[in-house]
């Protein structure tokens, strides 16, 4: 069988048929071969087959130095489309080497999917794989110089930026791998000096060179040859190693405003983040906003006859501390001239190896499969049958305001809830509003009443005064012989809660119940569903979460995360009118909050209507209509995502940000 024939399997990973990946005449399994090797011959041979089983046309740019078994090198690229379409898509991996697999992978399974092989005349793909094959090959986040590509985009016609700072602190990062280790929990607060990139140690991290490099002179003479008929291109550089665990933020990195973010804010909405660059830039996306030379200011500066849209996917692994030591012991194994053949260096490769390209199926899928969502609507986007002329700049972070929320009655209005706890007063008079299909994140420090005010809404906590309205119908309360609030009727609230969703930061699985019997228990028992419509409901809920194996697992025999992703099918169940999150992520490991922040995330913009409480900062601001943040039971600040965090109007607010960032 081809691999024109073979079927999508439900995740949309398929790789190219070969010896070394099936079994002559089926299907390939990603699931019994390597979806990401390490190896560069293979990488090469899958891009190459899976390119010319789509009839790409190949070009090879030969690399001057071998890889460490003496082959050739060379990166390639792959052109599917007429050389005169006026739209182009650009893929781009292997910026740094050792985070190709992600990109490769990702760039060979797109040659299979049926959108890239039905191609209109006036649209194209390309493909540009190992950018930086000798970084790739032996296993080196930066190029054959030392040089970290994306610090050596710059405009070498002028004199490259000074970085002062890292000066001082060069001479303790070349430190003993034992002192590097013993001062890794100051990186985080030195990370902006070291990751802004430096320009006058060649031996150091981060350098950004003295000149163009071989990877930066060969991808403008790719664009020479392959871009320069495109006038609308969207661009992807793919990454990995910032950011949570398993969570792929799509981010739209530039020195300056430009008109393709406003492009890029219509197509991809909240899923997409901004990130000015710059001296003194902050982000809280994992990538270094100080820094300046990315590709994306290449691709802008190469083209600039052509709207352009640079993106960058970056999937998240392990904590900076942890991939930032792999980095500096890396640096130093290959600055001593120690073998690499050794129990330390491949004990240091090893680490640097699985700090980018985690040994996790499940991390490896999930990357690729939001790889290729985001391939595919940039391709939708692109042969739509007409595009417009401009597009005005977009402020920075301001991608939520580009989703478009309905009119019409509010799907919730709180207006002056209080609650307190005997002579401890909770709630001061909060107030919210959120139309149909808003997401709406409350922040604030612990204790500042936003779980209260979450439990009020469905009426887990009765509140003592203020009013609720849910789906147009208000609450009818009471005043109790106490003096306290309570509802005039339980079958409102219980109707009203039916329509309202939780998911708790403690799951509140049934522990006595399978996976499947707790997501149709309140179904088939509230909502009088019959149990065969329930159980295909639940099934296909799981299939959403990515869980469909589990629905016979108890709750105990499952990780964190995977309880969670099962709470929010339960939740989903119901059909909720409303949405609420109390803290979803906070009960999780580090490694298991980016699996369900991509529920989440995938929900939201489905235009699913949700009230968030959530510590996850960047993922608030990305997803989010309007952020409130609460101090002491009040709201102090609210806003849309750009104006709260971008240009907080009090002091409380402030400070709260310069603790969580």
């Amino acid at each position: 069988m081809s691999a024109k024939q073979c079927p999508e399997t439900a995740n949309r990973i398929g790789l190219p048929d070969s010896p070394s990946l099936s079994p002559a005449g089926a299907c390939p399994d990603p699931t019994a071969a390597a979806l990401m090797p390490g190896d560069t011959a293979t990488m090469r041979q899958r891009f190459l087959q899976a390119a010319r089983s789509a009839s790409a046309a190949i070009t090879s740019y030969p690399h001057p130095l071998p890889g460490p078994d003496g082959h050739a090198l060379a990166t390639d690229v792959a052109f599917l489309g007429r050389r005169d379409a006026a739209k182009l898509l650009i893929t781009i991996s292997g910026t740094h080497g050792v985070e190709a697999p992600f990109g490769s992978a990702a760039q060979t399974v797109f040659f299979a999917q049926p959108a890239v092989r039905s191609l209109p005349d006036d649209t194209a793909l390309l493909a540009i794989h190992l950018i930086n094959p000798w970084g790739t090959a032996w296993s080196r986040r930066v190029n054959e110089d030392n040089v970290d590509l994306n610090r050596n985009f710059i405009d070498w016609s002028a004199a490259p930026p000074e970085n002062a700072a890292y000066a001082e602190l060069h001479a303790g990062l070349m430190a003993s791998p034992d002192a590097q280790a013993s001062s890794s929990s100051d990186y985080a607060r030195l990370q902006p000096i070291i990751e802004a990139g430096q320009y006058a140690f060649p031996d150091g991290l981060f350098y950004g060179g003295n000149g163009a490099v071989w990877s930066n002179r060969t991808l403008h003479a790719i664009l020479a040859d392959h871009a320069g008929a495109a006038k609308h291109i969207i661009a992807f550089d793919l990454h990995t190693g910032a950011g949570p665990y398993g969570y792929p933020a799509l981010l739209a990195v530039a020195e300056a405003e430009h008109p393709g973010i406003g492009w890029g804010a219509e197509i991809f909405g909240p899923a997409m983040t901004t990130v000015l660059t710059g001296t003194g830039a902050e982000t809280t996306t994992g990538i270094a906003a100080t820094a300046t030379g990315y590709v994306s200011a290449a691709l802008l500066r190469a083209l600039p006859a052509a709207r352009i849209l640079p993106l960058v996917i970056e999937c998240g692994t392990l904590d900076v501390q942890t991939v930032a030591k792999t980095v500096r012991d890396d640096n130093g194994l290959h600055r001593s001239g120690r073998p690499l053949a050794t129990p330390e260096g491949e004990r240091i490769k090893t680490a640097l190896r699985q700090a980018f390209i985690p040994e996790d199926h499940t991390w490896q899928r999930t990357c690729v499969d939001v790889a290729l969502s985001h391939f595919d609507r940039a391709l939708g986007a692109l042969t739509a049958d007409s595009l417009p002329s401009a597009v005005a700049a977009a402020p920075v972070f301001a991608t939520t305001s580009s989703k478009v929320v309905p009119d019409g009655p509010l799907a919730l209005e709180a207006n002056g809830i209080r609650k307190r706890f005997g002579p401890l007063e909770v709630l001061t008079g909060v107030s919210l509003k959120a139309k149909p299909g808003e997401v709406v994140s409350m922040i604030g420090s612990s204790g500042s009443g936003k779980s209260t005010f979450l439990r009020c809404i469905n009426l887990l906590e009765q509140p003592n005064g203020g009013q609720l309205i849910i789906d147009g119908e208000e609450i009818r309360m009471k005043t109790g012989r106490d003096g306290s609030s309570l509802p005039a009727d339980r079958r409102q609230v219980e109707r009203i809660r039916s329509r309202v969703g939780m998911v708790f930061q403690s799951f509140n699985l049934w522990p006595h119940m399978t996976v499947l019997e707790n997501i149709i228990e309140a179904p088939v028992h509230v909502l009088r569903e019959e149990r065969g419509a329930a159980v295909e409901h639940a099934h296909a809920l799981l299939r959403k979460v990515g869980m469909a194996d589990k629905h016979g697992a108890y709750p105990g025999q499952l990780s964190g995360g995977q309880q969670q992703r099962a709470a929010i099918a339960r939740t989903l169940a119901m059909r909720p009118k409303l949405m609420l999150f109390d803290e979803p992520t906070s009960a999780l490991d580090p490694e298991l909050v980016g699996e369900v922040l991509r529920v989440i995330r995938q929900l939201a913009e489905e235009g699913n209507t949700m009230i968030l409480v959530t510590h996850e900062m960047q993922f608030a601001r990305e997803v989010s209509h309007k952020i409130l943040f609460l101090h002491r039971g009040m709201v102090e600040e609210e806003g849309e995502p750009a104006e709260v965090f971008g240009n907080p109007r009090s002091e409380r607010m402030r400070q709260f940000l310069a603790r969580t960032f």
